[in-house]
């Protein structure tokens, strides 16, 4: 299994494949087939597919997946709520249903920003999705590719994120049951993660949409929307220990024998996750965001005010009545990615806040009513019931 690429975050799977394959390839005619194994670029997320795929050497016949999935958050939580069962039927039918055929690598708008000239994106047929029957239909593309640098890949959506909303309700209704718990916090935090990241890419399109209408106003307020929910973020990220930049880098640091290797290993550290070093002044790397992560201290003192540059780009060009200075933003991108790569700040390395709590507050301020906004028109994100 070659699930995950850069150890990236985003919540994504095949379990009907993993649970069936395996058996399928070694009972098949003339098969070869000697083991089972797993080959990811990075582990650490996605547990719930990890989990199965490990079993899967040991499974004599394909696995119920039904059952298993249900049973799945007793396992995982120590207590069996008839709630979260519902929660993990719906993930399952909708993350861990990925049927396009396309492998994952997240480019969600926080963690992989376009660089790219904003009338290049496309706004209309935003992530047309519908909640009847958990629809995995193929999305209508909405981006079309800058084919002078292919620098804009859209984000992958396979499923219908207004179940998954329902989802996390559900997490945040029972939560309180199996709150001591560790792995439930985890997957609580994960799962408001991928919500929030998913309405962060709407809220992006929508500045896009309001910079060709010459909307500044509108501009304005979803920049600003946009730059609190990184912030948001950051402070959910930091309710777990899961999802910190500190232990990255003191892990790094710890493997240094003197002052100046330790230097070294923190700037590889660094530099790993955010722009690999074969830019320049004003071309950015291939491969930046490459090994992009939902890391607490990431968002914050790097996504963020990448995204503020972008930010004051546009809003400058509308003050203007110029062009989108896209030379000057690459610029002081890559000036702001060579200073953070140098920097020796030094991150938390364990976890602060109240996981469900923090949920649940972001939840009610950002996904409870999205119409608020005027996102009424981007089809995954309805009014999802109250808790």
């Amino acid at each position: 299994m070659l699930h995950n690429f850069a150890a990236d975050f985003e919540m994504y799977g095949v379990l009907d494949a993993v649970a069936s394959g395996p058996i399928d390839a070694r009972l098949s005619e003339n098969s070869t087939m000697v083991g089972v194994g797993m080959s990811m670029e990075g582990i650490e997320q996605n547990p719930i597919v990890y989990d199965l795929m490990s079993e899967m050497s040991f499974h004599q016949r394909q696995v119920d997946l039904q059952v298993w999935v249900e049973t799945y958050p007793t396992r995982r939580y120590g207590k069996s709520v008839v709630g979260l069962q519902d929660a993990w039927r719906i993930l399952h039918q909708t993350l861990y249903n990925c049927t396009d055929g396309k492998n994952d690598k997240n480019r969600d708008v926080i963690v992989a920003f376009p660089d790219v000239e904003p009338f290049v994106i496309q706004t209309p047929g935003l992530y047309a999705r519908t909640s009847k029957n958990y629809s995995t239909l193929a999305l209508e593309n909405y981006v079309v590719k800058d084919a002078s640098n292919d620098a804009y890949e859209q984000p992958h959506i396979w499923y219908d994120t207004v179940a998954v909303i329902h989802a996390l309700e559900l997490f945040l209704e029972y939560g309180d049951e199996v709150s001591d718990s560790s792995t439930f916090r985890y997957d609580l935090v994960d799962l408001t993660r991928q919500a929030l990241a998913k309405y962060a890419n709407q809220i992006f399109l929508k500045i896009i949409q309001g910079y060709k209408s010459n909307n500044i106003n509108q501009v304005t307020t979803l920049c600003d929307r946009f730059l609190n929910l990184v912030n948001d973020l950051d402070m959910l990220l930091a309710s777990h220990e899961g999802f910190l930049l500190g232990p990255w880098l003191e892990s790094a640091k710890g493997l240094a024998r003197d002052h100046e290797q330790e230097i070294q290993y923190e700037w590889n550290a660094r530099t790993q996750i955010t722009m690999w070093f074969d830019n320049t002044n004003t071309k950015a790397s291939l491969l930046r965001d490459y090994a992009n992560k939902y890391w607490s201290g990431l968002l914050r003192d790097y996504y963020r005010p990448r995204a503020a540059i972008y930010f004051k780009h546009l809003i400058s060009s509308l003050k203007k009545n110029e062009p989108f200075a896209l030379e000057e933003w690459r610029r002081e991108w890559i000036s702001l990615t060579n200073n953070w790569q140098s920097d020796r700040k030094v991150f938390a390395t364990t976890a602060t806040g109240d996981a469900l709590n923090i949920s649940r507050t972001l939840y009610i301020k950002y996904l409870r009513n999205t119409d608020a906004l005027g996102l009424d028109g981007m089809d995954s994100f309805g009014k999802p019931a109250s808790l």
